[in-house]
């Protein structure tokens, strides 16, 4: 089981969008492996208003997991979560309505961080979209302990600018083990992903084109499914899952994959 954080130092660069297009893409990508996007956005779930259209799910999301109260388990992750399609490949876990209501998770993220690198559970990775970094009550235990953070940015010197500091203190934060890496949003203009991965002294891996079409149907639920499959923002994402399973050793390939 893999942990994988997105989030930004600033604005709205497409952290959600980024993180439900991941996965979406995910089981086609790696095939025998299912996601699960947590909605841990402290400042006020995207997902419920966007992704879902308002329409809630008859599920607890995470607050389901602050009911649960200590030892949170996979199955209550489970429980708690949104399939996407019949199969399960697919789930999302929603978030919090109220920013007020973020003060009680912080016990939340602890066990999730827990759950995502002490249960034995093959195939199932999570990712997990945090927002934008500074909030009093930002999940800090899952930007310490996933198995790569993922600083999703735009090609504007106001995004590069903010962005510098935080991949300072998430690598701070993290120690010399732990991997942070962008992820560049839109179009290279200004600069490049080459230009900026040298200012931020990371790699940037993953670049996702502008495609406004397909964003919509992540960041409002609006759009055709079946015009997805070949659009640029979901081959984008296939190809970044590429590059995740080349940076996180718990998706490296084993046996059974596929089968």
């Amino acid at each position: 089981m893999a942990l994988i954080v997105l989030c930004s130092a600033k604005g709205s660069p497409g952290v959600t969008t980024t993180a439900l297009a991941l996965g979406w893409v995910w089981p086609t990508a790696l095939p025998g492996r299912r996601s699960l996007v947590v909605d841990a956005d402290p400042a006020g779930s995207g997902v419920l208003p966007g992704f879902f259209q308002a329409n809630a799910p008859q599920v607890g999301g995470i607050l389901g997991l602050v009911r649960s109260g200590d030892g949170v388990e996979v199955d209550d992750l489970l429980t708690n979560a949104v399939a996407l399609e019949s199969s399960g490949e697919r789930l999302v876990l929603p978030g919090i309505v109220d920013p007020a209501q973020a003060r009680a998770l912080a016990g939340v993220w602890s066990q999730l961080a827990h759950v995502a690198h002490d249960a034995d559970v093959q195939g199932l990775d999570i990712l997990v979209d945090v927002g934008r970094l500074g909030h009093l009550h930002q999940p800090s235990i899952l930007l310490d302990r996933a198995d790569l953070v993922v600083v999703v940015l735009r090609a504007s010197l106001v995004s590069i600018a903010a962005a510098r500091p935080a991949v300072g203190h998430l690598q701070e934060l993290r120690g010399a083990g732990g991997a942070v890496v962008g992820a560049l949003v839109g179009d290279q203009a200004p600069y490049t992903a080459k230009e900026i991965a040298s200012e931020l002294g990371v790699e940037i891996p993953i670049v996702v084109p502008r495609d406004a079409v397909a964003a919509r149907m992540f960041s409002d639920g609006i759009g055709n499914w079946s015009r997805m499959a070949r659009s640029p923002l979901l081959r984008s994402a296939t190809a970044a899952a590429g590059q995740l399973v080349l940076r996180v050793p718990a998706l490296a390939p084993t046996e059974g994959w596929g089968a």
